[in-house]
């Protein structure tokens, strides 16, 4: 026994305290690679809601697939388009249903603005570029002002003879600021009447009725509105929005409706959205609340780091870091398996989107550990 136990000592006699202390470096590292790679990624770069629509839409949803997956869906948009129609107040003939906001805003862009200018404030939706040059208009970007908001000052310095068109998003992605409505108002009634103002609303559920600019429809005879349920409603794989007209642009509706309509499905849950407008109201209100909730808890968590970022109406923050860069946020959060969005020509800020309490505190957490690191 005495001799094996001095045989196994003897091994470390010749091992100097740089190997042994490399050694336990060596192992320490590796542990710590195991232990993340055990932690779940977070993914906080995509805006859709976190969480599954309610069971009645899911319910409303799979019945409809089950009952009629053989037959064509009604192509006039059935129970869903009407009952869009009755949420705000507008005739039937002035509202299209279709496969996603962008899929009706890019129809719209190329019936409006084909082969003219389109004015976007910038940064906003990033595939909006792209869409523009698909429906064979020019994008021309018109920076936001510091806060991150529409500048309509800049909008009507813009303005040329050959714009033909102005998108705004609203709430903007992806600097979540809302959308000024008397200055749309006053910006919009000045335009000419060849200029079409096409305003993209597929975040503000999560701003609520009272942000958005669909009322001014009414009044102004040069503006559409696009609405979603692929954010706040948690219906992103549906593929379901809707635009509303002014009245006298019931043709322009009707080619903007896809000729077979939107899928049984996405009808059948569209129409249980908004069955009961109450109920619906406070559904959404319960996220809002849930969202301005992790908004005032991420901040007060970053108070006293190098972090901020300005007052939100969205699911998301727009970040930026004093003294450092998008790039080294993204990489330093990648760094512990939190994805978050960089892009839009800005190398200072990034999206990060919130979820849950949980999803916060780790965020927080993780930029402390950047900020003191």
């Amino acid at each position: 026994m005495k001799r094996r136990l001095l045989d196994y000592y003897r091994q470390f006699e010749a091992i100097s305290p740089e190997e042994d202390s490399r050694r336990l470096r060596e192992r320490r590292e590796a542990e710590k690679s195991l232990e993340l790679e055990r932690v779940p990624p977070l993914d906080l770069s995509r805006v859709e809601w976190h969480e599954p629509p309610d069971p009645e839409i899911v319910n409303a949803a799979t019945f409809a697939l089950r009952r009629a997956i053989n037959r064509y869906p009604e192509a006039d948009g059935g129970e869903a388009r009407q009952a869009i129609a009755r949420r705000h107040g507008v005739a039937l003939e002035r509202v299209a249903l279709g496969h996603g906001a962008g899929q009706l805003l890019q129809g719209a862009l190329r019936e409006a603005a084909g082969g003219g200018d389109a004015l976007m404030p910038w940064p906003a939706w990033s595939p909006l570029p792209a869409l523009m040059a698909r429906a064979g208009v020019r994008p021309v970007a018109v920076p936001l002002n510091r806060l991150g908001r529409v500048d309509f000052d800049a909008l009507a310095a813009a303005t040329g003879p050959d714009t033909r068109a102005v998108v705004l998003c609203n709430p903007n992605d992806p600097t979540g600021a809302p959308l000024d409505v008397e200055a749309l108002r006053a910006y919009a009634g000045g335009l000419r009447p060849d200029v079409t103002v096409l305003v993209d609303e597929a975040l503000v559920d999560l701003a609520g009725e009272g942000a958005s600019a669909l009322p001014l429809v009414d009044e102004l005879p040069n503006l559409l509105v696009f609405r979603s349920f692929s954010k706040a409603w948690a219906m992103a794989g549906l593929r379901a929005g809707y635009v509303v007209a002014p009245a006298g642009d019931e043709d322009l509706v009707g080619v903007l409706s896809p000729g077979q309509g939107v899928a049984a499905p996405t009808q059948a849950a569209v129409a249980a959205a908004l069955e009961n407008a109450d109920r619906a109201e406070v559904r959404l209100e319960r996220r809002r609340h849930a969202m301005a909730a992790e908004r005032a808890r991420l901040a007060e968590q970053l108070a006293g780091t190098p972090f901020q970022f300005a007052p939100s109406a969205a699911n998301f923050v727009w970040l930026r870091g004093e003294g450092t860069t998008a790039a080294a946020i993204s990489h330093g959060l990648a760094d512990q398996r939190i994805a978050v969005a960089t892009g839009w020509g800005d190398d200072a800020h990034v999206r990060i989107t919130l979820r849950d309490r949980a999803a916060t505190d780790r965020l927080a957490s993780a930029l402390r550990a950047l900020a003191y690191s």
